[in-house]
C-alpha cells in the first residue's frame, strides 16, 4: 500500500474496490499528473455511510447487502474530481405528485479526454404509494425480517417473534416478526401514511440528490449494493490534475507570458515613457581618477597661455623645459614623444591622468577637456 500507482492497484484489483473509469494505463500528457488515494467505508451503522438495503442466500445462509450514502458517494467525487455542470440538481414540478430533477457532470480521465455523464430522477408519489403498499402487506403476510423495523412492530401491533434457522453474518440467529392476522391491516395503513408522510416532504430533495448520485455512480462504476467484506476493502480513487513541470524552460516561458498578460488585463498595457533631460555640469565638478598623481594630489592644467611675440618664445622655451613640480606647461618635441599629452588642447598631463582619460573617454584629454566632453555628451552647454 505504499505504492499507489496505476499499475499495482489494477495488478491487485482483488484487494479493491474500484473506482476508477478505465482499464488500463496511457501517456499523461506532461502538463498532467495521476494520483491515487484511498478511502475507507465506516461500517457502523451510526456512522452513516452505508444503509442496508436488502439481503441474499449463500450456502444457505443469508448476507446483508448494503449501498452508500450521499456523504460517502460525495466524498469519492470530491477525490476523483468530478465537476458538476450550473443547475445540476435542480428540481421541477411536473404536477401535484411528480417532482424531476437532472444533473449534469464530467471526470477528466488520464489520456486527457473528458467523460461526462448526464442522469435524471423522478419521483412519482402515486407510484411510490403503490411500491409501498406492496411491501408492506408482503411484511405483514410474511413476517417483518429487518431486526429494527421488526422491533419498532413489536411494540405497536400484537405477534410474535419466529426464528427462521438461518444466522446472519455475525453468527446471531435471524428471527422474524409476525403480526397477528387481525391488525396487519392498521399495521399496513399506519406504516403507508408514515412512509408517504416522509416522501412527500422530501420529494424534491430526495429527486435532486437521486440524480447528483446517480451522475457519480456512472462516473465511477459503483455498484449499488455491497456486502460487508467488500465494504471492508478501501476504495481506490485515480484523479488526474494539472501539475506542470516548472523546471522546464518551455513551461517557464508560458507561466510568465500568462502571467503578464492577466497584469495588462488589469491594469492595461501602457508602454514606459523615457525622457532625456540634461543637467549642465558645474565649473567645479571634476572627476578624480582612480589613480592620482606621483605627489598623492590632484594636477590642476591651467589654459593655453596666448600666443607670445617672436622674440619672447626662446626665453618661453627656455620655462618650459624646467617647469615648477606639479604645474602645467606646453608640449614640447620631448613631450610629442612620450605623447602624454591633452588630445584636444595640446596641453602636457602626467602619465596617471593620460592613463584615466584613455580608458574613460578613449583618448588622452586633459581635467577641463574631459568636463567639456562630458558635457557634450549630457547634452548641456558650455
Amino acid at each position: 500500500m505504499s505504492d499507489l500507482s496505476i499499475q499495482n492497484v489494477l495488478a491487485q484489483r482483488n484487494n479493491y474496490n474500484l473506482a476508477i473509469p478505465f482499464v488500463e494505463t496511457q501517456q499523461i500528457n506532461p502538463f498532467y499528473k495521476m494520483s491515487v488515494s484511498l478511502l475507507y467505508v465506516d461500517t457502523d451503522e451510526r456512522a452513516s455511510q452505508i444503509f442496508k438495503v436488502g439481503s441474499r442466500s449463500i450456502n444457505n445462509r443469508w448476507e446483508d447487502l448494503y449501498s452508500l450514502t450521499k456523504p460517502f458517494l460525495q466524498r469519492l467525487a470530491t477525490e476523483a474530481g468530478i465537476q458538476f455542470g450550473p443547475g445540476a440538481g435542480d428540481v421541477s414540478k411536473v404536477d401535484e405528485n411528480t417532482w424531476k430533477a437532472s444533473a449534469f457532470g464530467a471526470i477528466r480521465l488520464p489520456d486527457g479526454s473528458v467523460r461526462t455523464s448526464n442522469n435524471f430522477k423522478v419521483i412519482d408519489l402515486a407510484t411510490e404509494e403503490k411500491k409501498y403498499r406492496l411491501a408492506y402487506e408482503e411484511k405483514a403476510e410474511r413476517g417483518i425480517l429487518d431486526y429494527k423495523a421488526a422491533t419498532e412492530a413489536s411494540k405497536k401491533y400484537a405477534g410474535k417473534w419466529v426464528d427462521t434457522g438461518r444466522t446472519n453474518d455475525k453468527g446471531y440467529p435471524i428471527k422474524l416478526y409476525m403480526v397477528v392476522e387481525q391488525e396487519r391491516g392498521k399495521y399496513i395503513e399506519n406504516s403507508l401514511l408514515d412512509a408517504m408522510t416522509q416522501l412527500r416532504a422530501n420529494a424534491p430533495q430526495k429527486a435532486a440528490t437521486g440524480a447528483i448520485l446517480r451522475v457519480i455512480r456512472d462516473l465511477l462504476g459503483i455498484k449499488g449494493t455491497y456486502t460487508i467484506d467488500e465494504l471492508k476493502k478501501p476504495f481506490a480513487v485515480a484523479r488526474t490534475s494539472f501539475s506542470p513541470d516548472y523546471n522546464d524552460p518551455l513551461v517557464k516561458q508560458m507561466l510568465l507570458q500568462q502571467a503578464m498578460q492577466s497584469v495588462g488585463n488589469l491594469f492595461g498595457n501602457v508602454q514606459p515613457v523615457v525622457q532625456t533631460i540634461s543637467i549642465p555640469v558645474a565649473d567645479d565638478e571634476v572627476d578624480i581618477p582612480a589613480d592620482v598623481c606621483e605627489t598623492g594630489q590632484i594636477q590642476k592644467e591651467s589654459a593655453p597661455e596666448p600666443q607670445q611675440p617672436a622674440e619672447s618664445q626662446p626665453a618661453q622655451r627656455q620655462q618650459s623645459q624646467n617647469p615648477p613640480q606639479g604645474a602645467s606647461r606646453v608640449m614640447t618635441e620631448a613631450d610629442r614623444k612620450n605623447d602624454f599629452c591633452c588630445d584636444k588642447c595640446g596641453i602636457v598631463v602626467s602619465k596617471e591622468v593620460w592613463r584615466y582619460s584613455s580608458e574613460n573617454f578613449g583618448r588622452p584629454l586633459c581635467y577641463k577637456c574631459q568636463r567639456i566632453v562630458k558635457s557634450e555628451q549630457r547634452g548641456g552647454q558650455r
